[in-house]
Formats: C-alpha cells, sequence, structure tokens
C-alpha cells in the first residue's frame, strides 16, 4: 500500500536499517536477502532525498533526518501494533519477548535477580537483557538510553531523570560504608576524620569521570577524600576493601549483599548523604504496549518487596 507515494512496508525496512546501522543486520531481523534489504534502503533514499546512513570509516552513521526520523517511526509502528492486537488480551504466560534495560550494576544486583526469578516464573518466554549505564554523549543518560540505545527501560538517580520520558520512581536507598571486619582501626565507628584521612575505594565510568552520588554531594559539601582505587563497577569493590585499611561508599542494600560473602563491617557514613531515589524511565512511544505496561508493573512489585522482612 503506497501513502503520499512512499510504499508503507518501507517503514519497518526504515526501522530496522535505522535502527542497526547496519545492513546486513537489518535483513536479519526483516528476515529478508542482503540484496532486497539494500533495495529498500535504495528506495527509502530516493523517497527522502537524504543518504539515511552513511559510512563512517567501517560503518554506517545516521544522517541528522535519520535520526530525526527513528523514534517517529518507532512510534507510528508501535500505534500500529497496538490497533492491531488492540482485540488481544496479554498473557504474560504467553508471551515471547526480550526485554532490554539498562542500568547501574548496584541495581542489577540488588533489584534485578528478583525480577528474573518471577520471570521464569510466570513469563518463561520472556528474555531480560540487562546492560550498564552509557556514558552519555550530551550529558543525558535517558535519552542516551532509550533514543540511541534502543532500550526498552532505564532505571537511574533521580538527579539524572528527563522529564521529556514517562517515569516512576522505583527504589530508594541510604549510603553507607563498607571497610574489611579484620582491621581494627575501624571495629567501633567511623568518625568523619577517619573517613577523610583514609583511603578509598571508588566507581568511576570508564572515561574516568566519577559521577556517582556520593562523589557529587562530598564535592558540593566541600569533603575531600583519597582515592586509592577507582573501579568501574560497584560489585568489585569488596575485593579492594578486603586485608587493607580502605574504605568504600555503597549503598546499604548492597552493603549486605556484599557482606554475607565477604569479611565486611558495615558503619553509617559519617556525612549526611540524601536518600537515593531510583526511577524507572521509558519511551512514550511504548507507554500503552501491553507487554511494556505489565513489564513495567513487574518491576514495581518486585522493588515493593525490597523492603519487606524475609520470611
Amino acid at each position: 500500500m503506497r501513502y503520499r507515494r512512499l510504499d508503507l512496508n518501507l517503514l519497518v525496512a526504515l526501522d530496522a536499517l535505522l535502527s542497526e546501522c547496519s545492513v546486513s543486520r537489518a535483513a536479519e531481523r526483516l528476515c529478508l536477502g542482503q540484496s532486497a534489504t539494500s533495495s529498500a534502503l535504495g528506495r527509502l533514499r530516493e523517497h527522502f532525498n537524504d543518504p539515511l546512513l552513511v559510512q563512517v570509516g567501517r560503518r554506517l552513521e545516521p544522517t541528522a533526518l535519520a535520526q530525526e526520523l527513528l523514534p517517529k517511526v518507532h512510534e507510528a509502528l508501535a500505534l500500529t501494533r497496538e490497533i492491531i492486537d488492540a482485540p488481544v488480551n496479554f498473557v504474560p504466560a504467553n508471551c515471547i519477548r526480550q526485554f532490554t534495560l539498562l542500568a547501574s550494576d548496584y541495581v542489577a544486583g540488588v533489584l534485578l535477580p528478583a525480577v528474573s526469578l518471577e520471570l521464569a516464573r510466570v513469563a518463561p518466554g520472556v528474555r531480560l537483557s540487562l546492560r550498564d549505564l552509557p556514558v552519555p554523549r550530551d550529558g543525558d543518560v535517558v535519552s542516551e538510553s532509550l533514543d540511541y540505545r534502543r532500550s526498552d527501560f532505564v532505571i537511574v538517580p533521580q538527579r539524572r531523570l528527563n522529564s521529556a520520558y514517562p517515569h516512576v520512581p522505583l527504589m530508594s536507598d541510604q549510603l553507607c560504608c563498607i571497610v574489611c571486619a579484620q582491621q581494627p582501626e575501624f571495629a567501633e565507628s567511623l568518625s568523619l576524620t577517619g573517613y577523610c584521612a583514609a583511603e578509598h575505594v571508588v566507581r568511576e565510568f570508564a572515561d574516568g569521570r566519577n559521577l556517582a552520588m556520593d562523589a557529587m554531594h562530598l564535592h558540593e559539601q566541600g569533603v575531600h577524600r583519597r582515592v586509592a582505587v577507582a573501579v568501574e563497577s560497584f560489585a568489585l569493590m569488596p575485593e579492594f576493601i578486603i586485608g587493607t585499611a580502605r574504605i568504600a561508599t555503597v549503598f546499604r542494600r548492597q552493603a549486605k549483599h556484599f557482606a554475607k560473602r565477604y569479611p565486611l563491617r558495615i558503619h553509617p557514613a559519617p556525612v549526611a548523604f540524601p536518600e537515593a531515589v531510583q526511577v524507572l524511565q521509558w519511551h512514550p512511544y511504548q507507554e500503552h504496549d501491553p507487554a511494556m505496561m505489565w513489564f513495567r508493573g513487574l518491576l514495581l512489585e518486585q522493588a515493593a518487596l525490597l523492603d519487606q522482612p524475609a520470611s
């Protein structure tokens, strides 16, 4: 079917090409041959009078028009699916789908194993793909995750919330400190003087920037700490604490997980850190997708169970 000279079937090809930025991967996604997919790209270029994808080194990069078109094409196809699937009631047990979720390894370790167990119980056909938060090219980790990384959900600290995308508070936590239980320096308590004098293990992004909540708050308060080791993952921090007099500032739920596996002592932080709220965000075009709505509810349900005492 054509609409204003465009074969509407090409919208599906356009979505695949711009999402994958690869003719071969788009062909696999469309279940077409590479020549047929290349032909579709040629017709789309002719219609829009724009190359859409340009060769940069060994990869294809979207043009400015392509970047503008992609979210609109996503939305158009999502609305089409809603129309087609409107009479169908969503049944989790029958769902065959992958959800891609971007979150810090703190959230991944504390919340998502329980989510995975629940999926195995009620929706065994659902696959969960977890990725770490990206380093944003423009400072906005939410748009980077949802528009450029094509994830279904992103979980970010509240200070990184992007109000242009739907969102809901997911979970909250408090920062505390972990030290080696075998070291006598902090056996009883941890003072601000001791905190500042000690060496610290901190989390940094791959580009060397430390944008963690504790680092930003300490900088705002004028509190300086001596960084001995910087790692890219919260999960690595205990490895560099054991056998030393170092300190790491982590979330309390995560500290409790660590203390089950390592000889650690947990102390209240000697600095009044604000409450750490994690926010769930998704793309507006997926707002009414039945599967997305169900999965959002499951995430909220499992997050609420974190605060309930174990039976």
